[in-house]
């Protein structure tokens, strides 16, 4: 139930949140308060145990998209698998950003390591070691993280059920 320490947040259902680790190539963007849209690159995510979701940045590559979360608080997530294609999109109202901690590097690496493997299987990847290592090559004091809670979420998967609402499930 929800107190005022815990209030009730939406979660991802089980089969998303066991997708996520082939979910590897993210794009983070949010809107400024003119309505301008501004999409990034993030380079982590993950599910939090609150249901929130957890997406990493680097500041210096994204200015307009860590203003823009700033301004208004809107934040919308793609995440897909570039092996598959299976995408989930979601969106969130209460996007909070603050410096990386410490123990995001763990994240950041396991991230990095995930999305080797899924482009690993991909016609045109040739040189993913070199585009993985400059992506990646970021201090952990120039990252990052955004969190907000489960505003909605849709499977974009490319078929005939895309843009199907994905049922969140109650803390």
């Amino acid at each position: 139930g929800s107190t005022p320490d815990r209030p009730v947040m939406p979660h991802l259902p089980p089969e998303w949140r066991d997708h996520l680790r082939t979910l590897t190539s993210f794009r983070l963007g949010s809107c400024d308060r003119g309505g301008q849209p501004h999409v990034c690159r993030a380079l982590a995510v993950d599910a939090l145990p609150d249901g929130r979701m957890l997406a990493m940045l680097a500041e210096p590559a994204a200015p307009r998209v860590v203003a823009a979360l700033r301004e208004t608080g809107q934040a919308a997530l793609m995440m897909t698998s570039p092996r598959t294609n299976r995408t989930l999109h979601v969106k969130g109202h209460d996007a909070r950003v603050e410096p990386a901690l410490p123990e995001h590097a763990a994240l950041l690496a396991r991230c990095q390591r995930q999305l080797a493997a899924e482009i690993a299987e991909v016609d045109g990847f040739g040189n993913s070691a070199a585009i993985l290592a400059n992506w990646y090559r970021v201090d952990l004091s120039e990252m990052l993280a955004v969190r907000f809670g489960l505003a909605g979420a849709w499977d974009q998967t490319p078929g005939p059920h895309a843009g199907q609402a994905v049922a969140l499930l109650p803390s």
